[in-house]
């Protein structure tokens, strides 16, 4: 099952931004449809998703239009942005993710266009926060660094959990964990030393199959 799932993906040495984790992380601890759908059925996990597949190239524009002073978190065309597949693969993963009924309390994001475009496509009420908007570096402000450790340590009430939407840089300052384009981290809060699970934008339609007998 995990192949079907995609969950156990590993390469000898990550690129923090687009590579598979790396083999020295934690491996996921649920791989299996049924026992993702039940755990987080019960509650008391964060999601952690990285935005959709982005326009990689659109990268260089953006570090220029911070060089030069014309970034504006408000102005998506300063930005890296998502692709076209992206868009698609994140509608269908929100549709999917919909349809799977995870007790969510909070859906929280990035405030950058990327993260806000698909966290919107998951869900009809989505919070901005500051610390997961992160802007510019942040591997060298400890409090910044604390600021997403605090926001990933929260606990959800109860029977429920919290969905996150942002980045791969804040994730890996905060956490020595990567996440790719697309993909959801499932973590114990302030536990970043375990991981739960790795749902890839495919699994999600998986586990809406795996979820329609658990409601019957």
């Amino acid at each position: 099952m995990a192949s079907a799932m995609g969950l156990l993906a590993a390469c000898a040495k990550p690129d923090r931004n687009f590579a598979p984790p790396a083999a020295s992380e934690p491996r996921p601890e649920l791989t299996a449809p049924a026992d993702i759908v039940a755990a987080l059925a019960k509650g008391g996990y964060i999601l952690y998703m990285r935005h959709g597949e982005t326009i990689r190239e659109q990268g260089e524009i953006e570090a220029k239009n911070r060089e030069t002073g014309r970034f504006n978190i408000e102005d998506c065309t300063t930005q890296r942005n998502l692709s076209d597949n992206g868009r698609e693969q994140a509608r269908a993963s929100g549709v999917a993710y919909r349809r799977v009924g995870i007790p969510v309390a909070r859906h929280i994001s990035s405030r950058y266009c990327r993260a806000l475009q698909t966290a919107r496509l998951f869900a009809d009420e989505v919070e901005l926060s500051e610390a997961l908007t992160s802007e510019g570096a942040i591997t060298k402000n400890p409090e910044r660094i604390k600021a997403v450790q605090a926001v990933l340590s929260v606990q959800p009430p109860p029977g429920q959990n919290l969905m996150l939407f942002a980045h791969q840089g804040i994730f890996y300052a905060a956490t020595e964990l990567t996440t790719q384009e697309g993909w959801t981290v499932v973590l114990e809060p302030g536990n970043f030393k375990r991981i739960i699970a790795r749902i890839a934008p495919r699994d999600w339609e998986v586990l809406a199959r795996a979820a329609r007998p658990a409601r019957r």
